[in-house]
């Protein structure tokens, strides 16, 4: 089957661009928005609504399949593309992309996923925002081709099995909104709230005394409202905040998750990004060293890595450096999901924690195809996107799983009868 026409229709993403580097200099908090300066290049505002690109494929036979070009929400920082902006790369997409898209042969998804991923004719690779589409559309056109799900062609073509329960799902949750974590709780959802920090001098108190408190009520509104027997693990993201409040002195950090530890219990605490390392190789040793001192003194605190994750080469050296519990693999930080795929079988492979990530800035079939390749992957846990609201996110990643187990199960009975009666 032959592409017969592409087109690259602009549009919106779930969240927000925030310039990361200035929220980290101080800027001034109002509302949801920043007085002050930018800090990162290519954007106009500190916090602006975040656009995307679709690629539409068109099938010789009249069927469409599309993905959705996004980046992250801190995009320019930490060794990632620019911020995604449609209008620098329309040119490109309409004129020599669009030129090997169309009539292209795609009846199988891995082969051509590769070369669009490292293709490069100007000196530099496609942005990774445009890889990440492009890499979604062709996966749903070789699934629409063959007449099967998503799932059942990562499964078939990098040769692994599929999960028939959902993949547990880690929520979004906002620091000053209390009614979403209940709302989330009620929910069941595995993993919560997710909640994060950006600044330590404008939301950490001296210690971080307010964390623990803060952990101490995301507790105890699960032991009030949450179902007789409901086990979540807690998670808060951190971004870098402790290093910074810290000076990076990794005793203090340590003994810091110690006391999270015990404000959280019953219930067991992942920390992402407890720091964030100004380079690959301060970021690693940093971890790393958290790991040991976690593990000599005793506190069962998994820590999760975010930044300095963004292509399969960083994932490698992570796994390398025993930095880690779970490597967040934030999908359109690697371009091609080709790379997403490989990154989490990698992981388990290496026995490293895999969490399919994401960015909230992502779009309602990014997150399904995501879920596809969770099934076909089997990380230990996804993130809940696209968007802040958390509801929405789950209600679009659950039903997908839900109704792909159903129809494959549905489909192996199918074919199991017919094998009888034959």
């Amino acid at each position: 089957m032959k592409i017969s026409d592409v087109i690259f229709p602009t549009g919106q993403s779930a969240y927000f661009h925030i310039d990361f580097a200035a929220v980290r200099l101080g800027r001034v908090v109002d509302g949801f928005t920043y007085k002050g300066p930018v800090a990162t290049p290519h954007f106009s505002t500190i916090a602006e609504p975040a656009k995307t690109i679709s690629v539409v494929l068109v099938l010789e036979d009249g069927q469409v399949a599309f993905g959705d070009c996004t980046d992250v929400v801190y995009s320019g920082v930490y060794g990632r593309d620019p911020i995604f902006l449609p209008s620098m790369h329309l040119d490109r997409l309409n004129g020599e992309v669009a030129g090997m898209l169309r009539g292209r042969d795609i009846s199988s998804f891995k082969t051509v996923a590769e070369e669009f991923d490292a293709h490069d004719s100007r000196g530099t690779k496609l942005h990774i925002a445009v890889r990440y589409g492009i890499t979604q559309a062709l996966l749903h056109a070789v699934s629409l081709i063959g007449r099967e799900t998503m799932a059942e062609v990562v499964a078939r073509e990098y040769e692994t099995g599929i999960s028939t329960t959902p993949i547990p799902i880690l929520s979004t949750g906002e620091l000053d909104d209390p009614k979403q974590l209940d709302r989330m709780i009620l929910k069941r959802v595995d993993l919560l709230p997710h909640s994060y920090y950006q600044n330590a001098q404008q939301q950490l108190t001296a210690g971080a005394e307010n964390l623990f408190e803060y952990i101490r009520y995301v507790a105890s509104r699960i032991l009030a409202i949450g179902d007789p027997g409901y086990q979540p693990r807690i998670v808060v993201d951190m971004g870098g905040t402790l290093g910074d409040l810290f000076s990076n002195n990794v005793s203090a950090i340590v003994a810091c998750l110690g006391r999270a530890s015990e404000a959280a219990k019953p219930f067991d605490l992942v920390i992402e990004g407890p720091v964030t390392g100004a380079t690959r190789d301060e970021h690693l040793t940093l971890f790393h060293e958290i790991r040991v001192q976690l593990r000599a003194a005793g506190i069962n605190v998994p820590i999760i890595a975010d930044e300095w994750c963004n292509t399969f080469d960083d994932i490698k050296a992570l796994i390398a450096a025993d930095a880690s519990d779970f490597v967040q693999i934030k999908m359109p930080d690697l371009g091609g999901i080709n790379n997403t795929i490989e990154a989490v079988l990698y992981c388990k492979e290496h026995r490293m924690g895999a969490f399919l990530g994401g960015s909230y800035n992502e779009t309602d079939q990014s997150a399904r195809v995501s879920t596809h390749i969770a099934l076909a992957t089997q990380p230990d846990f996804m993130v809940a996107k696209p968007g802040r609201g958390g509801d929405e996110a789950l209600m679009i990643q659950r039903n997908e799983m839900s109704r792909s187990i159903a129809l494959m199960h549905h489909r192996s009975i199918g074919n199991l009868s017919r094998g009888r009666l034959g």
